[in-house]
C-alpha cells in the first residue's frame, strides 16, 4: 500500500533538494570548504612570528626591557584591532574573493617596510629627544603598526568566506577561531624555539614576507602582479643568504640582512651576539660605562654596526696613540657587555671591575694564593681572565646562560677552548641549584644585570640564601647593580635583602669622591667576614677604586626603598628601575 505524498511537501522537497544542489555547486565554485580555516591558521602564526621578531629588532637598538615589550604587544593589538574594524567593512562592502589577495599583497609589503624602516630608526634615532619609554613606544610604532594593520585585516574578510561556504555559523565561527588559535600556538614555538636561532630575525621578516606573497598569488586575483612580487621575494630571499659583497653591502645598508664586517655576528635564542674591534680611552669613567656583564649597559651602548665598523677600520691607526687601546667589544642586543685585550688578561676597562678586585684584594687572607669563584654571568669573561692571571690555579666556574656567547668567547674574543674556566650553560640559578652541597667558593660574582632588563630571580633573598650555602665561612658574594642614587630604590632594596642573610654589608660606587647625581654601577659587597673600609671612603687616595658609602648614604637608601626585602613572591625590579629607564638616552 502507497501513500500519495501532497502536493506541497514534494514542492518543499524539490526545492530543498534545489537548494542543496546549488549549494553545493557555490562551493566548488568557490573553493575548497576549509580554505578559510587554512587561511587563518597562516595569517595567525604569521602574526606571532612578527610579534615576537619585533622584539628582537627593536632590542638593537633599544634593549629589551618592560617598555620594549609592553609598547609591542600594545601596537600589535591597536594594528590588529583597526585591521579587524576596516577589514569588517571590507567585507560588508566588496566580494571577499575580489580583494583578499590584495590584502595579503600588502602584509607581504608591510612585512618587508618593517624591516628597512627599523633600520632607518636605528641609524638616524629621530625619536632620541623623547624620554626613553616615549622613544621605545614611538619608534615601535612607526615600524610595526602598518604589518599588524594590514595583517589585521584579513581575519574578518576570511571569516566571511567561511561563513558564506558553510550553513552551520556557530560552528564555522568556532572552527575559525580554534584554527586561528591553533595558528598562533605554532607560530610562536616555532619561532621561539627554532626560527629565530635558525635564520635570525631579519631573515624570518623576510620568509614571512614571503609567505604572505604565495598565499596573496594563491587568492589572485591579479595573479601576475602577485607573481612578479614573489619572484622579486624569493630572489632577495636567495640575496639574502648570499656572501657576494655587492649584496651583502647594499642589503645590510637596507636592513635586510646582516653584514659581515664584525669580527663574530649571531643571534641567539636569547639575544644578538656581535664582536668587533675598538679603539677606548684608557681613562675609565663608569658613570659613563657599565659592566662587561651577562646583561649590562652603557650611556655610549647605542653604537651602531656602521660606527663600530668605522672604529674597527681606524683601530690600528689610532692604536699608535698611547692614551688609546685596542680592544675587542662583546655586544649583546644594543648593550655593550665588555672590552677585552685579547694579549693582556689583566686589562679591566671598567671602575667596579678595579673595585672588585680591591674588594678581593681585602677579603683574601694574605696566605691565599688561589681563590675559588663563581660568576652569575659570562659576558665577554673578563674577570675570569683576571682572575686566572692574577691568583694563577685557581678555580673559575661561570654560569652563562647563553651558549652563543660562549662561542663568541671562542671565535673573537681569545678565550682558548682548552681554558681552565669551567662554564655551565644553564640559568644560573639552575646551577646554584644543582651544585653539590659540598662545593663552596670564596667569591661568588653576580654579574648579570643591568638598567634596562633584570633576571628579578637572582635578586632574591631566596637565591641569596641558595649562594651563601656554597661560600666558605669568610667568603663574599659581590654584586654589580646599576642604580641612580637619587632614586635608589633597587641598589637601597638590595641592600636590605643581603643584609637579611650577611652580617656585613658594604655599599661601592664607582666615583672616588663619593656618590653623585650620576647614573652608576653601585658594588654590593656582603659577607660574615669584615674588611677595613676606612681608607675607602669619599675623596681618599686616588690609587684605590671607587669609595664606599656612608652610613648616611646608606641611611638614605633604605629610606627611598621604602624597606622592601626583595623575595621570590615580591620583586618589582622593573618598577624600582623605572626612573633610571626614563633618564636614560
Amino acid at each position: 500500500m502507497s501513500t500519495a505524498s501532497a502536493p506541497g511537501m514534494d514542492a518543499t522537497k524539490a526545492g530543498t533538494e534545489k537548494g542543496a544542489d546549488a549549494e553545493g555547486s557555490n562551493q566548488q565554485q568557490k573553493g575548497w570548504l576549509y580554505t578559510p580555516h587554512l587561511i587563518i591558521f597562516i595569517t595567525s602564526a604569521c602574526v606571532m612570528v612578527v610579534e615576537l621578531v619585533a622584539g628582537r629588532l627593536i632590542a638593537r637598538h633599544l634593549g629589551s626591557s618592560l617598555y620594549t615589550w609592553t609598547s609591542i604587544i600594545a601596537v600589535v593589538l591597536a594594528g590588529m584591532s583597526i585591521g579587524n574594524f576596516l577589514g569588517g567593512r571590507m567585507a560588508d562592502r566588496w566580494k571577499v574573493e575580489s580583494f583578499l589577495g590584495w590584502l595579503f599583497w600588502i602584509s607581504s609589503a608591510m612585512c618587508l617596510v618593517a624591516l628597512v624602516l627599523n633600520n632607518v630608526v636605528a641609524e638616524h634615532t629621530p625619536f632620541e629627544k623623547f624620554s626613553w619609554p616615549v622613544r621605545t613606544a614611538v619608534s615601535v610604532l612607526t615600524i610595526f603598526i602598518m604589518p599588524a594593520l594590514s595583517l589585521g585585516t584579513i581575519s574578518p574578510v576570511t571569516a566571511k568566506m567561511a561563513l558564506s561556504r558553510s550553513m552551520a555559523v556557530g560552528r564555522t565561527i568556532g572552527s575559525v577561531y580554534a584554527w586561528g588559535a591553533v595558528g598562533s600556538i605554532l607560530g610562536t614555538l616555532a619561532t621561539g624555539f627554532f626560527l629565530i636561532a635558525l635564520l635570525g630575525s631579519k631573515a624570518i621578516m623576510l620568509l614571512v614576507a614571503l609567505v604572505l606573497a604565495i598565499v596573496g598569488l594563491s587568492l589572485g586575483p591579479k595573479r601576475v602582479v602577485h607573481g612578479v612580487w614573489t619572484l622579486l621575494l624569493i630572489a632577495l630571499v636567495i640575496f639574502s643568504r648570499s656572501s657576494n659583497p655587492t649584496a651583502v653591502k647594499y642589503l645590510a645598508k637596507a636592513g635586510v640582512r646582516e653584514g659581515d664586517t664584525a669580527l663574530f655576528t649571531a643571534e641567539s635564542n636569547y639575544q644578538y651576539v656581535k664582536v668587533y674591534e675598538d679603539t677606548v680611552e684608557n681613562d675609565k669613567d663608569d658613570t659613563d660605562e657599565s659592566s662587561d656583564s651577562d646583561s649590562d649597559s652603557t650611556d655610549s651602548d647605542d653604537k651602531s654596526a656602521d660606527a663600530s665598523d668605522a672604529n674597527a677600520d681606524s683601530a690600528s691607526s689610532d692604536d699608535s696613540q698611547n692614551d688609546n687601546h685596542v680592544v675587542r667589544v662583546l655586544q649583546l642586543d644594543y648593550l655593550i657587555h665588555g672590552y677585552v685585550d685579547p694579549k693582556d688578561s689583566s686589562y679591566l676597562n671598567y671602575d667596579y671591575e678595579d673595585v672588585y678586585s680591591e674588594a678581593i684584594s681585602r677579603f683574601a687572607k694574605n696566605d691565599q694564593p688561589q681563590l675559588k669563584t663563581f660568576f652569575i654571568g659570562g659576558g665577554s669573561y673578563t674577570f675570569p681572565r683576571y682572575i686566572q692571571q692574577q691568583y694563577p690555579g685557581s678555580t673559575m666556574d661561570v654560569a652563562e646562560i647563553d651558549p652563543m656567547v660562549l662561542e663568541a668567547n671562542f671565535q673573537a674574543l681569545g678565550l682558548p677552548r682548552n681554558t681552565p674556566i669551567k662554564t655551565y650553560l644553564m640559568d644560573a640559578r639552575n646551577a646554584v641549584d644543582d651544585m653539590p652541597a659540598d662545593r663552596k667558593y670564596d667569591f661568588v660574582f653576580g654579574d648579570a644585570f643591568n638598567d634596562l632588563s633584570v633576571p628579578w630571580h637572582l635578586l632574591t633573598k631566596e637565591f641569596g640564601e641558595k649562594v651563601k650555602r656554597h661560600l666558605n665561612p669568610n667568603g663574599a658574594y659581590l654584586v654589580n647593580v646599576i642604580d641612580i642614587y637619587d632614586s635608589g630604590q633597587l641598589v637601597g632594596a638590595y641592600y636590605l635583602t643581603l643584609k637579611q642573610l650577611f652580617k656585613n654589608v658594604y655599599v661601592f660606587c664607582t666615583n672616588t669622591d663619593g656618590v653623585s647625581d650620576d647614573r652608576d654601577t653601585f658594588v654590593i659587597a656582603a659577607s660574615d667576614a669584615s674588611i677595613d673600609v676606612s681608607d675607602w671612603g669619599p675623596n681618599h687616595d686616588a690609587d684605590i677604586a671607587g669609595s664606599v658609602l656612608t652610613d648616611e648614604n646608606i641611611a638614605s637608601l633604605v629610606t627611598k626603598s621604602r624597606g622592601r626585602i626583595l623575595t621570590d613572591d615580591y620583586a618589582p625590579v622593573e618598577n624600582m628601575l623605572a626612573p633610571v629607564v626614563r633618564r636614560r638616552q
